[in-house]
């Protein structure tokens, strides 16, 4: 099994070209390993969070509009005017590169997740969380679009009518409501959640692994209509961002 643990700044990951390569070029070569039958990924609290989404957001906002300085100078994702173009292709590679996988990918969430990460979250094989996360509808805060394929897979989950509640409501979902929905596999305490994630990880890895290609062949026959999606999804995303200096499109 290959554990993949996610702190510090998760947008310098998605928005730094080299960084996101190396991201999935470790991923590509866990799938090319036949000594490994899963893929874990974990995230410190907050990393994911609502708070940090919403204020790379707005600063990227500035920055595509011009209004913060040094933008042509820009060597990380701070005042870059194509980060938000660099984030929404790194997911949409992300979602490929999970979707085309042979493994197993099982996802631990702690802290408040952001919405486009739950989206994420859900083309994975299997999600657990803490007790204390929750989804938060971060759209609905900065008036955007979910992203993160969010609007696609809600719906195969809960139906069109539940999704459309979830995505339009400013109410923080629980782990537990999350885990009713099947949305999560299951929730454990924040103390130890790690080591418990790694745990399931391993037994689900038990199981042989000509049955894990089998189910991963026949589990995504919407691979290719998600990856259409997500194109129109990001056009869609940035022509609203890009018309919000002048409120037309709000």
């Amino acid at each position: 099994m290959v554990v993949l643990h996610f702190s510090g700044d998760i947008f310098q990951l998605g928005t730094s070209l080299s960084e996101k390569e190396r991201l999935l070029s470790a991923l590509k070569l866990a799938d090319a390993s036949p000594a490994i039958k899963a893929i874990l990924f974990l995230n410190s609290p907050e990393v994911l969070g609502d708070k940090k989404y919403i204020r790379f957001v707005k600063e990227a906002i500035k920055a595509r509009h011009g209004q913060s300085p040094n933008v042509i100078q820009a060597k990380s994702h701070k005042n870059s005017s194509v980060q938000l173009e660099r984030l929404t292709n790194m997911i949409t590679q992300l979602v490929s590169v999970i979707l085309a996988s042979s493994k197993l990918v099982i996802v631990g969430l702690e802290g408040h997740i952001a919405s486009p990460f739950l989206g994420v979250s859900l083309v994975a094989d299997y999600r657990f969380g803490t007790d204390e996360m929750t989804f938060q509808p971060s759209h609905l805060k900065l008036g955007t679009l979910p992203v993160g394929g969010l609007g696609f897979m809600l719906p195969r989950f809960v139906g069109q009518e539940k999704a459309r509640d979830l995505l339009l409501s400013q109410s923080e979902v629980s782990a537990h409501d999350l885990e009713v929905m099947g949305l999560l596999d299951g929730h454990f305490p924040q103390e130890g959640f790690q080591d418990a994630c790694i745990r399931k990880a391993n037994e689900l890895a038990d199981i042989p692994h000509s049955a894990i290609k089998g189910f991963k062949a026949v589990s995504h026959p919407y691979a290719k209509d998600l990856k259409n999606f997500l194109q129109y999804e990001n056009t869609t995303f940035l022509n609203l961002i890009h018309c919000r200096k002048s409120e037309r499109c709000l």
